[in-house]
């Protein structure tokens, strides 16, 4: 689609360029950032022999995200938060190194929001709530991130993790962590609006090629979020938060990641994550729902 024929509303929240729509809708990359994330949320509650399924195909995360239990708490302290951070930022990378081949005037580079959107925001109006079938939880949470009362406690969140005394205060890793099951979270959900229909329609791991399609770019899923163009303002204002910490700590030079390199999953490879998800559906993996749940620590 030429952005040169869109308004400036559809161009701040519709338009991401082809070669990178393209890109994030293959479903090798779909399948790794689901895997990714369901094995770093779910580990604790996974019984012995789901855990094992995990480590045969290399989604043995070494530091899990969430703890067990219907009311998961997350991993403040065990390094999973900046898994979190070094991940997104590999995303963003692969991301600007397709737009630097591409040349589009109208999207040189992956930029985030200087500032979460506000309500009525002209660009980055948040879409209504709608109801998401069989999926109460989901729905339910929706409508709470699209609130007013929502925006209030985005807006302490936002103060919390840009406020220089505030990051010197936290680790990377826990920074990660708790922009993850906050802010972040509750961004995807925020932003994320009504599509004809829902994966994973009751199984997490429905990978039909229905769902492969570009159109398919729903915010509130791993298999689909990273299609979606509110995903990269989203995660360009996340990986902001690195520099910042950066800052508030006087430092300088590399990221000082505790880990070389932290965790983004195995190499991807098509028939290894196909046989990966085949042999998750096997011995039933669940999924607690919402996938973008917000906990706050």
């Amino acid at each position: 689609m030429d952005p040169g024929l869109l308004t400036d509303e559809e161009c701040a929240m519709t338009y991401l360029p082809r070669p990178v729509v393209d890109a994030m809708a293959e479903r090798m990359m779909r399948m790794h950032h689901m895997l990714w994330h369901v094995s770093r949320n779910e580990w604790a509650n996974l019984t012995d022999a789901q855990k094992q399924v995990f480590r045969d195909h290399g989604w043995d995360p070494p530091r899990p995200a969430l703890t067990a239990g219907a009311t998961p708490r997350p991993e403040l302290d065990n390094g999973s938060g900046e898994d979190f951070l070094y991940m997104h930022r590999q995303m963003i990378a692969e991301v600007n190194a397709i737009l630097a081949r591409v040349g589009d005037p109208h999207y040189p580079r992956v930029e985030g929001w200087p500032h979460i959107p506000a309500p009525g925001d002209a660009e980055y109006p948040v879409p209504p709530v709608y109801t998401v079938p069989d999926d109460p939880a989901t729905t339910a949470a929706l409508a709470k991130a699209k609130s007013a009362a929502s925006y209030t406690q985005i807006q302490q969140w936002e103060q919390m993790f840009t406020d220089p005394a505030s990051l010197r205060g936290m680790t990377l890793g826990h920074l990660g962590a708790s922009v993850e099951f906050t802010i972040h979270n509750r961004m995807h959900l925020r932003w994320s609006a009504g599509m004809p229909a829902y994966r994973p329609d009751g199984d997490p791991f429905d990978v039909d090629r229905r769902w492969d399609a570009p159109a398919y770019d729903w915010l509130a899923d791993f298999y689909s979020s990273h299609v979606n163009p509110v995903f990269w303002k989203l995660h360009g204002w996340v990986d902001a938060r690195i520099d910042a910490w950066m800052a508030a700590n006087h430092r300088t030079g590399p990221v000082p990641w505790s880990y070389d390199p932290p965790w983004t999953g195995p190499m991807r490879h098509h028939l290894d994550a196909e046989r990966t998800v085949a042999a998750l559906r096997a011995v039933g993996v669940q999924v607690r729902k919402p996938l973008f749940r917000v906990v706050e620590p």
